[in-house]
């Protein structure tokens, strides 16, 4: 019986011993199930974070060159000191220009929009007058050291200039592009090709170019759709230029202060025959105290009109940063030959512009004065002064009333005093 009892025990042990193996057993493979589902899952939550990750990168770039784009117009600081070497009296663009180049291949599309009223303040004469202007930007950079511009411009309306006759011009924004039929049309204002070689010692412009986008510019005068509106101080009265035509301006850059620069261009912008009749330029300018609020520019130019093949006319601009200020100036000179065809023997012109902030706003002030002495002894010298109020309403929109008066318009008797009120977009 005893002997029955210990093999009873020792069959139940074994037993025993055997399902706890399989328990063991069936638990370890569950446990190593289990660790290749978490295992899976991880790498499914790590391929999740690394998404997101890029995701957020990509999206933080966008924001980044939205914000480099948009920096133009949101900071009108920096739009007061416009680069000595820029390329387009639309300063929002020479900052596209530049950001573009780090950005080879790309295309980018901008615009602006720019709006004025203008109305003579006087009882007897209640003539008005409305401008409108649209330009579409088109840039595209081929390396750092290329860039590739085109400018499709639309103007409706003549403004108050062809109503009254000045030697100053009312309106430098105004010139319809519409057909004698009405028809509206679009006009390629710039297009042209940028190289910069040897470090960016040389730089050669080469197409449908803007002669006084490189002569004649001028930080705080030289943009009718922000600075001052009418033409006196926009360029020199007396600068004889051709309309935008085929061309080519090189330039070269000494030490980022000194330069030396020329330009050809067609007298016509038919494309034909573009050696007959050659305006030339050259100037030379230097730089003080760059990148600085008491950066300061000289400039020099002179140049050889095809009107007379001997005709010369010559020039000169400053500006200048101080307390937060700009102030400056530009006289202008034209030889008899060239005073005979274009009716301006010299002018000269002066200014300043205060930048403040009002309820948190970038805010403008610049206050002009020029003096044109015309061609004849008979006429009496035509003087202007403009103040404008410039006010940011948001980073795409500007507003800026605006006063002129001209004293002996056109070198007659007549005085005008001239309201307005301009907006700028930028988009």
């Amino acid at each position: 019986m005893q002997k029955f009892l210990l093999s009873l025990l020792l069959s139940f042990l074994f037993a025993s011993d055997g399902w706890a193996q399989q328990t063991d057993t069936v638990f370890i493979r569950r446990i190593q199930a289990l660790e290749g589902q978490v295992d899976s899952l991880l790498k499914v939550i790590h391929l999740m974070d690394s998404e997101l990750q890029r995701l957020k990168e990509k999206d933080n770039a966008k924001k980044s060159s939205e914000d480099e784009f948009l920096a133009p117009a949101a900071d009108q600081e920096s739009a007061e000191t416009i680069p000595e070497d820029q390329r387009s009296r639309h300063k929002e663009v020479d900052d596209l220009l530049n950001a573009l180049t780090q950005r080879p291949g790309q295309l980018r599309l901008n615009g602006a929009a720019t709006a004025s009223l203008q109305g003579h303040a006087s009882e007897e004469n209640h003539n008005t007058s409305g401008v409108g202007s649209f330009d579409f930007f088109a840039t595209t950079s081929f390396d750092p050291h290329s860039l590739l511009f085109i400018d499709l411009e639309a103007i409706g309306g003549n403004g108050l200039d062809e109503i009254f006759s000045t030697l100053s011009g009312l309106n430098e924004d105004a010139g319809s592009t519409q057909d004698d039929d009405g028809f509206d049309r679009i006009t390629v204002l710039e297009a042209w090709a940028e190289l910069s070689i040897l470090n960016e010692i040389f730089t050669i412009t080469a197409g449908k170019i803007d002669l006084t986008n490189y002569f004649d510019n001028n930080a705080s005068a030289n943009d009718e759709t922000s600075q001052f509106l009418s033409s006196a101080f926009v360029n020199s009265a007396a600068f004889t230029v051709p309309n935008n035509s085929p061309g080519i301006r090189v330039r070269t850059t000494l030490l980022n202060r000194f330069y030396v620069q020329f330009g050809l261009a067609s007298m016509e912008n038919s494309g034909l025959n573009l050696l007959d009749e050659l305006y030339k330029i050259g100037s030379m300018g230097f730089r003080i105290f760059p990148h600085s609020r008491w950066e300061g520019n000289l400039r020099l130019y002179a140049y050889q009109h095809p009107v007379e093949e001997s005709a010369l006319g010559c020039g000169l601009s400053f500006d200048q940063g101080i307390f937060g200020a700009h102030i400056f100036g530009r006289y202008g000179q034209n030889d008899d030959k060239i005073a005979d065809w274009f009716g301006i023997s010299s002018a000269w012109s002066a200014g300043t512009s205060f930048a403040m902030r009002i309820a948190d706003r970038e805010t403008v002030l610049g206050i002009g004065y020029s003096e044109i002495n015309p061609r004849g002894g008979e006429l009496e010298n035509e003087k202007l002064l403009e103040i404008y109020f410039r006010h940011q309403l948001n980073k795409w929109v500007h507003v800026s009333p605006n006063l002129q008066v001209v004293w002996n318009a056109a070198g007659l008797s007549e005085d005008l005093t001239i309201l307005g009120i301009r907006t700028h977009f930028s988009f």
